[in-house]
């Protein structure tokens, strides 16, 4: 198997945060029956939802992120894949376990984030759950590179825990990217958007089937395909023929993640959207065919981590995340295009 080339070693966060969002709730109509039951129910108007308040203040938005890097960075240090939900959660708890789990067992160590100035703004909400995201620069690193970090509060008091840590390496200072820009309270993007080049909710699959299908896929042109989506279509290739070669059957194609999708409007009209898609490859050995092993350049043995074994000679089932940000403009108005992403294998079984 093919080893896939990812971002660096760690998650690692980053500099400005521009913050996002509104939501609205919906509540229901009651009715009540009055006391003659001969009568109609009457229905009475609901009352109005209460309006959206500031969610966080300047000082507790750098609260939650100075929160974020200490606690990041004793996980890091640590790898305890029992208190990582102190400060991930969904898509990136998943991504965070699997790699302290391959880490820990290939003796692989995270660098420490040191991060730069940070600069926040805050969302107002009706209620819960309530996000923001952070672009946060680690000048740790040469180059410096940046995380654009969405986080979650799901309840009242709860924790704010990152659910999204793509990387971006470039640019890292200034805006996202030049020429796309973000009010200091946007609006959510409803997920089925019409006014976009592609709604929210459409662009994990979309890229999905671009990877798979290449130059055949009806999406391509909705997309500037960047280079490392380019190499995962080669990867995707080349594993279906090494498969093949050594006497393995089987499927081996991505999808849209499950992880909920977040999307916030730039003051082009656009959108930024934190995606994810995934890889599974499903493969049995058929007759005399060889075992096969799967080693990343930096991390090490990836199967034994999981296995327990760094050859399967029977059965081999593999599933990676390609955690995304995307840039999504006006309809008519450009291409999609990628941010940041970030890599890893969340689940491996074999034998």
């Amino acid at each position: 198997m093919s080893a896939h080339n990812s971002p660096g070693h760690r998650p690692r966060p980053v500099v400005r945060i521009t913050a996002a969002l509104a939501i609205l709730v919906s509540t229901t109509t009651s009715a009540c029956l009055n006391g003659d039951s001969e009568k109609p129910a009457v229905a009475r108007p609901a009352p109005p939802p209460p309006p959206p308040t500031r969610a966080l203040t300047e000082a507790e938005v750098k609260g939650v992120l100075t929160r974020f890097a200490a606690r990041s960075n004793l996980l890091h240090r640590t790898l305890d894949r029992r208190t990582a939900a102190t400060a991930y959660t969904g898509s990136s708890l998943q991504m965070e376990l699997a790699k302290y789990r391959v880490f820990k067992a290939n003796r692989v160590r995270f660098q420490q984030a040191r991060y730069g100035a940070i600069v926040g703004a805050t969302p107002k909400f009706s209620a819960h759950p309530k996000w923001f995201f952070a672009a946060m620069t680690d000048r740790g690193t040469r180059p410096a590179v940046r995380d654009i970090v969405v986080f979650v509060q799901d309840k009242p008091g709860g924790p704010w825990l990152a659910a999204y840590t793509p990387l971006a390496t470039k640019p890292v200072s200034g805006p996202l990217v030049p020429g796309i820009d973000v009010a200091d309270v946007p609006d959510v993007v409803p997920p089925g958007d019409p006014s976009l080049a592609m709604p929210p909710v459409q662009v994990s699959a979309a890229l999905a089937d671009v990877i798979n299908q290449g130059g055949r896929s009806p999406h391509l042109r909705a997309f500037a395909v960047p280079a490392w989506a380019k190499t995962k279509r080669t990867s995707l290739m080349s594993d279906r023929k090494t498969f093949r070669s050594l006497g393995w059957r089987g499927e081996a194609s991505y999808s849209a993640s499950q992880a909920p999708v977040y999307a916030v409007r730039t003051k082009s009209g656009g959108a930024l959207v934190w995606t994810a898609v995934e890889l599974k490859e499903d493969f049995r050995r058929a007759g005399g065919g060889r075992g096969v092993t799967w080693k990343h350049s930096t991390w090490g043995d990836l199967f034994k981590p999981f296995t327990g074994r760094s050859s399967m000679k029977k059965a081999i089932t593999t599933v990676e995340r390609i955690e995304v940000l995307a840039y999504v403009p006006p309809r008519g108005r450009g291409k999609v295009r990628f941010l940041a992403n970030r890599w890893a294998p969340i689940a491996i079984t074999g034998n």
